[in-house]
Order: C-alpha cells, then structure tokens, then sequence
C-alpha cells in the first residue's frame, strides 16, 4: 500500500512540475506583447484549464484529507532514543526488578540455582542514549549479588564495585549468597568418613577456601545500607567467611538506614553448633561467634532495624534487634531460644504486624501474661509436637492478644483449647490449618461469624475429613460462612461432606488440589480417580459459584497468593 502511494505520488510531482512549468510558458509569452493573445482558441484553452485547475485543487485537498485520517489513526510509537530523560527514567523505574537478582529460588523459595542478572546492565547496551541515562540513573544500580565459592563471584564482585559507584549516595541492597560448592560439599563427607585427619589443614572447622571468596567491594568506612539478605547453603558447618562477610557490612553500614536483616540458611537444621554473632567488646554467651564490630554501633545499627527474618546468624535474643519491630522471622535452625525471651521479644516490639515463628522452644515459664500486639496482621505459627522436648510450640499462641484489626493465622494441630480461646479474641479472617484433630478444634468455629478464606492441608495428615465443620450447633450462627474454602493434599474426599459444607457455611469458592473423590453410586461407594468425572460431579453442587478441581497438588504454589505460600514453605 506504500510502495503504490510513494509511485502515484512520485507520478504527481512529475506531472503538476510539468504544468507549472506549461503555465508558465504560456503566461510569458501572453504578457510579451505576442501577437497569440488575440487567438479565440488560445482564450478557451486558458479558460478551461482555469476552470480545471480549481477541480484538481479541490481534489488535492480531499486526498490531503484522506492522508491526514490515515495518519491521525495509527498509534504513534516513539523511538525510545528520542525520548526525554524524564520519561526514559521513568520507564526504567517501572520494570520489574525481578531479574536484577541472581538466586533463582523452588517453591520453598531456596536456592534452585544463580544466573549471572543482566538486568539492568542490558539497558546501557541498547544505545549509546539509553547508557548515557541509564548510568546516570542512581537507583538502577543499587542491588548487590555477590556469590561466595562460586565461578561467577569475580564477575560479580568487579560489577558490585562497579555499581557502588554508580549507585551514588543512595543506600544499598545487599545480598551474598552461597549456593554450595562441590569441595564444601566433599569436605563434609571426608570427615565423616574420616578421610580426613586432624592435621589436614581443611578438616580445622575455622578452615576457607582462599579464592571466590571477594566481597570487600567499598572505598568509603560509611555506606548507607537498607538491606542486608543472605541467601545460605549450610555443608556441615557454618563457614568463617559468613561471620567475615556480616563484619564487613556491619562496620561499614550508617545507623538508621538498615530496614532488613535476612538471612535463610538451608540445612542449618542439620548443624550442631549454631553460635550467636556477637560484639567482641561485649559477648553475651559462651560460644558466641565474635564479630569486630563496637557493641555500641551493632546496637544502635540494630536498633532501627525494623524487619528481621532469620533461621541463623542471629544477634542474642536480649539484643536491640528485636526492639521496634514491625515483622519478625524465627524459623528452624537457629540458637536456642526460651519461653520467657520470645516472650521479652513480643514485649519489645508492640507495634509488630508480622511474626512467624517455628522453631524449638525451651521450656522455663509456669504461666504466662498475655502480649498485647494492637497491630498484628500476620501470625504464622506452623510446627507440631517437638520430639525432643514433648513441647508444643502452637502453646504461643495463649500468650498473644491481637487488636482488632483482620488477622490470617497459619496454625499446625493437633490444637488444644488455646485455637478456640485465640479465635474468641482475635478478629480472624483468613485461616490455614494442617494436623488437625476433630475433637481437639471444638469450639474454633463457634467463635467465627465468617472467614473469608479457611485453607486445610491434609498432607501426611491422620484425619482428611471435614467432620469438624458439620458438628451438630458447630457454627456460632446460622449465618456463619466461609467466602474460600482451599482443600489440599487431600488424599480422597467425600462429595456429600464438602457438599454439606458449602452449603452451611455458604462457600463461595471452592479450590481443590490433590485427592480422589468418593461420592455413593446405586451399587455402592465409587472412589473416583477420573479427573473429568471428579469435575462434573462437583459441578454438581449449584450453590458454589466457583469451583476448580487440580488434579497435581502441586500447582497450588503457582496459583496462590504469599500467605498461602508461606505456609507450604514448613511442609
């Protein structure tokens, strides 16, 4: 279409010179004084093309016309090198910032692998324009990777200094992440198998690797810090370079600035001895692991800290760090913590809105007053009976008094009366529950008019039932309900039951994953592994506007919001 435009176009210039120049010709020789201007046939000729001259202009307008539409109604697209600074920042401040990191993570969100980012370093090799902006862009460059043991650290460590420049005065994100090594991992096994003697230099556990081990990336004592992530593959042991690593940082990082404290060690579970870091001008415990930090800067840095997830390398339960905090991650494989610190913990921080904790606990209080937490949103408390210890760690839950704003609760059975008693002074909204007992979550349910998702993981769980939900006078009200009822890892489960329970409780969307369904057929009970059949049969119940049945459980990690996905983290 064009290419047909450019030629006709081309013909019309061609042809419109032509009579200009025609036009002219005439015009001189009329105004010469030649005798032609008493010709009768030369006045009609310039009469008509007088005439004619007016119809070719007014069809050069209606194509000019025509043109201008064409042109007002396809979309303009900018070449993004002509944009302005503004905008272009703008643009490079909206992508997402997702690829700028190196850890690749599973659905336990674990190191899966690292790939070396090219974000954003692949928006200054677009054009000479796009760098020039891009390298004047300070919050562009302020998240750090670096890869402790691994091939790609000397790549990462040359781009991390490279990015401290360019990132200015802003303050920093930094994450180390140890994904494991294969002579860490041949180390372990040597020992165990005592390959290794007390003389060989790499059995001594204070033993590193004296390459890929580059993390000292500043020019300046003083870097604003906002975040400090560790991303752990614990071989055996907690390695000297950790503690090298949370030295480095600590010293260097200005008070006030730190927001979060990060660290998730996978298979810290598995390693005996789990130290506290500590200053070295004021240990608190006997085995501490000493940092060459002033106690008095550690503490002021940790002070305004205002979220802490940890499962190791943790400051002392009695530091600052656990003051004024707004989210707080306790999990597995920490240091031993007891009864009354959680509870001097919870005291130290009443605005706290976040706090999952599974971890074991030691046993020293007799009775507890309760924690008032007027701000609590989030309170995950996924563990079951603790072989060691005999000791329930779900028994935090007496001991919190949320305000009433909507909480979600994750919860690990079996439950005592401590479920139903939260439930009578908290405003629960959203629920997640695993290893439940019937007779043990009486009255839970008594106490809740309505919750807007209720999500029951049967996983290597002993009761797969709904039986508790459909107790005679079970619901406080007849108007009780469930908006979202999420069934998972179900091994089977009985149509009439989840029948009945959408309609007592008004379930507006139900979301299956996993499981056979039972339903009674003429000649006897059918145990249903046919995906299609599964799926008409629940369509059968007309009361719930939606429902999805997902035969592999496992997609429930892709489809489900975080909170959810937190909990499936602990199983």
């Amino acid at each position: 279409m064009s290419r047909e435009l450019s030629a006709a176009g081309g013909q019309l210039r061609s042809a419109v010179d032509r009579y200009a120049r025609s036009c002219s010709s005439v015009r001189g020789a009329c105004l010469g004084g030649s005798r032609i201007n008493n010709a009768p046939e030369l006045l009609t000729s310039l009469e008509k093309e007088s005439n004619d001259v007016v119809l070719y202009a007014q069809t050069l307008e209606e194509a000019r016309t025509a043109i201008q539409l064409a042109r007002s109604s396809i979309p303009r697209v900018g070449c993004g090198n002509k944009l302005p600074v503004e905008i272009l920042t703008r643009i490079f401040d909206l992508v997402p910032s997702d690829g700028s990191c190196l850890v690749q993570r599973d659905n336990q969100r674990q190191i899966s692998s690292i790939k070396y980012p090219l974000y954003p370093d692949s928006l200054a090799h677009v054009c000479s324009y796009w760098r020039r902006v891009a390298i004047a862009h300070p919050s562009l460059w302020t998240h750090i990777d670096i890869a402790l043991d691994h091939y790609l650290n000397p790549g990462l460590f040359a781009r991390a200094k490279t990015y401290v420049i360019r990132a200015g005065h802003l303050p920093l994100e930094i994450h180390i992440s140890d994904p494991g090594s294969e002579r860490e991992t041949d180390r372990g096994f040597e020992i165990e198998d005592d390959s290794l003697t007390d003389e060989d230099s790499i059995h001594d556990p204070s033993h590193d690797w004296p390459d890929l081990h580059d993390f000292k990336i500043f020019t300046s004592d003083t870097v604003g810090i906002k975040s400090l992530e560790l991303d752990l593959t614990i071989d055996h042991r907690h390695r000297e370079v950790y503690y090298s690593v949370l030295e480095y940082f600590f010293a260097r990082c200005k008070p006030g600035l730190l927001a979060q404290y990060i660290v998730r060690c996978v298979g810290s579970q598995s390693v005996e001895f789990r130290p506290f870091i500590e200053p070295v001008d004021r240990p608190h415990s006997l085995d501490g692991a000493l940092l060459a930090v002033p106690s008095e800067h550690l503490e002021e840095l940790w002070l305004h800290i205002p979220i802490v997830r940890i499962n190791g390398l943790c400051p002392h339960w009695t530091s600052k760090a656990y003051h004024g905090l707004v989210e707080l991650y306790i999990d597995a494989g920490i240091p031993g913590i007891s009864e009354s610190q959680i509870i001097n913990v919870l005291e130290s921080s009443p605005k706290l809105q976040v706090f999952h904790f599974n971890a074991h606990v030691i046993e020293d209080l007799v009775e507890v007053d309760t924690v008032f937490l007027e701000d609590l949103r989030d309170l995950n408390l996924l563990s079951g009976e603790d072989s060691d210890s005999g000791y329930s760690r779900a028994n935090i839950l007496p001991w919190i008094d949320p305000g009433t704003a909507p909480l979600q609760l994750s919860f690990s059975g079996p439950a005592r009366g401590e479920a139903s008693d939260f439930f009578g002074r908290a405003n629960v909204t959203r629920f997640y529950l695993i290893y439940w007992q019937t007779c043990r979550l009486a009255g839970v349910f008594k106490e809740s008019s309505r919750l807007d998702i209720l999500a029951l993981n049967g996983y290597d769980s002993d009761v797969q039932d709904l039986s508790f939900l459909l107790l005679p006078g079970y619901a406080k009200t007849t108007k009780s309900q469930i908006d979202t009822l999420y069934l998972l890892w179900f091994t089977q489960f009985d149509f009439e039951e989840i029948k009945a329970v959408v309609e007592k409780y008004s379930v507006q969307k139900l979301l299956i994953y996993g499981g056979l369904l039972t339903y009674q057929a003429v000649e006897g009970r059918v145990i249903c592994e046919n995906t299609r059949n599964i799926k008409v049969k629940l369509s059968s119940i007309t009361t719930c506007p939606i429902i999805e049945y997902y035969p592999h459980a496992c997609l429930i990690h892709q489809h489900c919001d975080d909170w959810i996905a937190d909990a499936l983290i602990n199983y």
